[in-house]
């Protein structure tokens, strides 16, 4: 199993050290998996203020293990990460040993430097990722942090149970998420609209993380198992991977998870806000409006391409998701 010990601050520093691991080189800010290795690339780009953003997204074909060592002087780690694996992902995060289970994790993760991470990747899974490293003075000018919702942050990056201090995509993280990995090669300014996105995920982020402290304040937070949530995150998964085809029965989704149709309810939308049918309806219509502003597609075409026979029901339903007809755009 290849190991890569590391301790960095910035991906500046970071990238070269990543590269002689995979044993290529850096260009231009990107970094191609060989072959040997299995593919995909490694992207950074800046989000200005000297701060940057690591864009992943590759397969690989033996073990790999990343372990990032404490510093005494804090910055902060935001991970949104999609990995699909048929093997245990483990992590060892400041000396505890957390085991994910499930086919796909998908999710937000927020730690500080001050915890040893160590992560073990398994062969053959495949994993994008948007990584980010902050430091504490750009996440209180852009953030508008204060005192106290440093103390949030404090709170968050003590939960070590990774079921506690991931948190699992929404409508919202998966538009941005899905944008960042969608946008065409040859776009231009292609790396603008990625840092724009990236932007917006780590608003969404904050924002999330301020409400949740208020929502504390006033109603204590549900306990859910580690189990429950990994079977729900593999859920969300199912709806939102191919529009083409009709989604799963919450019968079948029910019969999945091991939960009663009822639970199965329950927990979504505890988790993802919304009803099963209603957060793949939204996430469906963001997928046709992405599509159509790429102005790649004819609106007959992303009708069909999201499994819609009647385009009628299509414009109705877009319209009643934005407002306008998806030949208004």
């Amino acid at each position: 199993m290849r190991h890569l010990t590391f301790s960095d601050k910035s991906f500046l520093t970071f990238y070269p050290k990543l590269a002689e691991f995979l044993g290529t080189k850096v260009h231009k800010n990107h970094i191609t998996v060989p072959s040997a290795l299995g593919k995909g690339y490694f992207d950074m780009i800046s989000l200005g203020d000297e701060i940057y953003a690591s864009v992943e997204d590759y397969t690989i074909k033996q073990d790999l293990q990343f372990t990032r060592k404490k510093v005494k002087d804090p910055f902060f780690i935001l991970l949104f990460d999609e990995m699909q694996t048929d093997q245990a992902y483990m992590v060892r995060l400041d000396g505890e040993l957390i085991k994910a289970k499930g086919h796909t994790i998908t999710g937000a993760m927020f730690t500080c430097s001050l915890f040893d991470l160590s992560y073990v990747l398994p062969a053959h899974t495949h994993k994008r990722s948007i990584i980010v490293m902050l430091t504490k003075e750009w996440v209180k000018k852009y953030m508008n942090l204060g005192v106290e919702d440093e103390e949030i942050c404090n709170n968050y990056f003590s939960l070590k149970a990774q079921h506690l201090n991931t948190e699992p995509f929404n409508a919202e993280y998966r538009r941005y998420f899905n944008q960042v990995f969608d946008i065409p090669k040859d776009k231009p300014l292609r790396e603008l609209h990625i840092r724009n996105a990236i932007m917006m995920l780590i608003e969404v982020f904050f924002v999330r993380l301020h409400k949740k402290k208020v929502a504390l304040k006033n109603t204590p937070a549900r306990k859910m198992s580690a189990n429950d949530l990994y079977k729900l995150m593999e859920v969300e998964h199912m709806l939102v991977k191919d529009f083409s085809k009709a989604p799963p029965t919450i019968v079948d989704l029910a019969s999945y998870t091991s939960m009663s149709v009822s639970k199965l309810k329950s927990v979504f939308k505890q988790v993802y806000g919304s009803g099963i049918y209603e957060y793949y309806q939204k996430n469906r219509m963001q997928k046709a409006k992405s599509m159509l502003l790429t102005q790649s597609h004819t609106v007959k075409e992303v009708g069909l391409k999201l499994g819609y026979t009647n385009l009628s029901n299509f414009s109705l339903a877009f319209k009643k998701e934005f407002g306008v007809l998806p030949s208004q755009l």
